[in-house]
């Protein structure tokens, strides 16, 4: 019997929920239609124990089998199922004490009633302790793996809980001369990193959900994914291998970090916990085919470094990707909000534009119905005609009235705010924008200077700079791409500017007043800054772009500061 199968505190459901990768849909459709019957929650509970319980016996007599060390296992999988069941269904916290208490009914335990008791309470109890104190830290959230403070908390607990049931525990089995008191800090050592490699490698894997596998590999190619983990399966080869062939297995080892790290980089928390699982169980079954191995007793060590290294970078890249995909639903809201208003602004135009050609039209129709009125001799016919050509006239106005009317109430509400939060709200976007583009962006804008108008409007106005000043870098190389946006303040008016060091505007189009209308990036409309223009007039401004004398463009706008009431 493995003394590492004591330390396993208790093996909750984490394995077993609701929300495993392949079977999530399934699980969850039939956890619906048991929610609608009667008994359907205690029927999903008894469901998801029983699968918790055979799974921990199995994890439990696979660990005591691969053993890497002296009657102690190289890592041990039910603290990871433990843990993640804790997570998932905290409910189900008297599970955890099931998974011990098989281990005492059927192992050489301590002879004690005392020491029996003790070693079956101390580690479900340490773990249910310590995961609700996680979870509480959390503000009981759902752990998130890919948000930093998540990972640092799991990270922590993940490494406190184990020692602190293991410092508890192996007390109780020195008193019980079940292991000598000279052994004491050794076996706390061995116990501690069992469970903590147990539940960095597997705990993750439990803790994904369908949602996280479908964003992981939407988009990629089916080639790419067989490449991946052919990368890490062609490691884990030579791992096992070298092992096999009795040659050192240290340098080989060092191959893993590779396929690992580079999986994580690509498909974040999915790539990281699945690629950690599968090299730590190469790595134990090359010590179980191979256990005199010289390199065996630094397994654990080796197996706790990669199960860390991939949850960091499988952090950092998932939650990169979450920023990243957050600024694009930000980008596209702004475009289509800029969209709108460029439809706004066209309608008002045209409503204006065609208003005084229909009333003269109106006037027209009504000197002809009284010229055939004078005339009797005119037809019914024309009369009829003319009437109708009036009140059609008449129909028309009144449905541009009524998209004026729209198009003045969709404008938006004007209101008081400072222009240094216009920049704050699209910050991260604006950099975004840039980093896609490879410019390098210097941000300079002057706080406390209060305009008033509609945000959003403004907001569309400088993204569209932007992006419109990095797209005419374009043909820059990307080392030289440079954008500035800096504000200066007086008493009466905030001054923008937007430099960057693109192609600039033809000469002539500067120097006949035209380069409003004309476009600073290969293909663009032209439209941009008219656009731009009206909504910088709009709120009592005015804008400007001239060429800068060492290349490039500049635009410049500046608007009204309302100045605070004297008290």
């Amino acid at each position: 019997m493995s003394y590492q199968g004591l330390s396993i505190f208790g093996i909750q459901l984490g394995g077993i929920n609701t929300r495993i990768w392949p079977f999530n849909g399934l699980i969850m459709k039939g956890a619906h239609h048991l929610s609608c019957w009667k008994y359907g929650a205690a029927l999903f509970n008894t469901v998801i124990s029983a699968l918790y319980v055979f799974a921990w016996i199995a994890l439990f007599r696979a660990a005591i089998a691969m053993g890497a060390a002296p009657g102690v296992s190289a890592w041990f999988p039910p603290a990871g199922l433990t843990f993640a069941l804790l997570l998932r269904f905290p409910r189900l916290w008297p599970m955890a004490y099931v998974g011990v208490g098989y281990i005492v009914a059927t192992a050489p335990y301590p002879h004690s009633a005392a020491a029996i008791f003790l070693s079956w309470a101390i580690p479900p109890t340490t773990y249910v302790v310590g995961v609700h104190a996680l979870r509480r830290s959390l503000g009981y959230a759902r752990i998130d793996l890919a948000n930093m403070r998540h990972l640092i908390a799991f990270s922590i607990a993940s490494l406190l809980v184990p020692i602190a049931a293991a410092l508890a525990l192996i007390v109780t089995f020195c008193a019980d001369e079940l292991i000598p008191w000279a052994n004491y800090w050794d076996m706390v050592l061995r116990f501690s990193l069992g469970d903590a490699i147990g539940i960095v490698t597997l705990t993750p894997v439990l803790l994904l959900t369908r949602t996280d596998w479908v964003a992981a590999t939407s988009g990629r190619s089916l080639i790419w994914l067989v490449a991946s983990f052919a990368a890490i399966g062609l490691a884990l080869y030579v791992e096992t291998v070298a092992v096999v062939l009795g040659q050192d297995q240290g340098p080989m080892s060092y191959f893993l970090m590779l396929p690992i790290a580079w999986t994580a980089m690509h498909f974040g928390n999915v790539g990281s916990a699945a690629s950690s699982l599968i090299a730590n169980i190469s790595i134990t079954v090359a010590s179980w085919l191979a256990p005199d191995h010289r390199i065996v007793a630094g397994a654990p060590y080796f197996m706790l470094s990669v199960g860390y290294l991939g949850l960091i970078i499988g952090s950092m890249t998932s939650e990169r990707e979450r920023s990243v995909q957050k600024l694009r639903v930000q980008e596209r809201a702004l475009d289509r909000a800029y969209t709108h208003f460029t439809g706004q602004q066209t309608a008002a135009k045209l409503a204006h534009e065609i208003r005084q050609p229909l009333a003269v039209v109106s006037t027209y129709v009504e000197g002809l119905v009284g010229y055939i009125e004078k005339d009797a001799n005119r037809t019914d016919d024309a009369l009829m005609l003319a009437k109708r050509t009036d009140r059609e006239v008449q129909r028309i106005g009144e449905i541009i009235s009524a998209a004026q009317s729209k198009i003045e109430h969709a404008a938006g509400q004007r209101e008081t705010f400072d222009f240094a939060n216009v920049m704050q709200d699209v910050d991260p976007l604006l950099r975004q924008i840039c980093k896609d583009h490879g410019v390098t962006v210097s941000f300079d804008v002057a706080a406390s200077a209060r305009v008033s108008g509609v945000k959003a409007s403004l907001q569309q106005v400088m993204v569209n700079f932007v992006r419109n000043a990095c797209e005419a870098m374009s043909a820059v190389p990307p080392a030289n791409r440079r954008l500035i946006v800096e504000s200066s303040l007086t008493d009466e008016r905030i001054n923008v500017t937007v430099s960057d060091n693109g192609t600039g505007l033809a000469e002539d189009l500067e120097k006949t007043g035209h380069a409003l209308f004309a476009s600073t990036k290969i293909g663009g409309s032209g439209f941009g800054l008219p656009i731009s223009k009206t909504i910088i007039e709009g709120h009592g401004g005015a804008l400007s772009i001239l060429n800068r004398p060492e290349g490039g463009a500049v635009i410049s706008f500046w608007l009204p500061v309302v100045k605070a009431p004297r008290s």
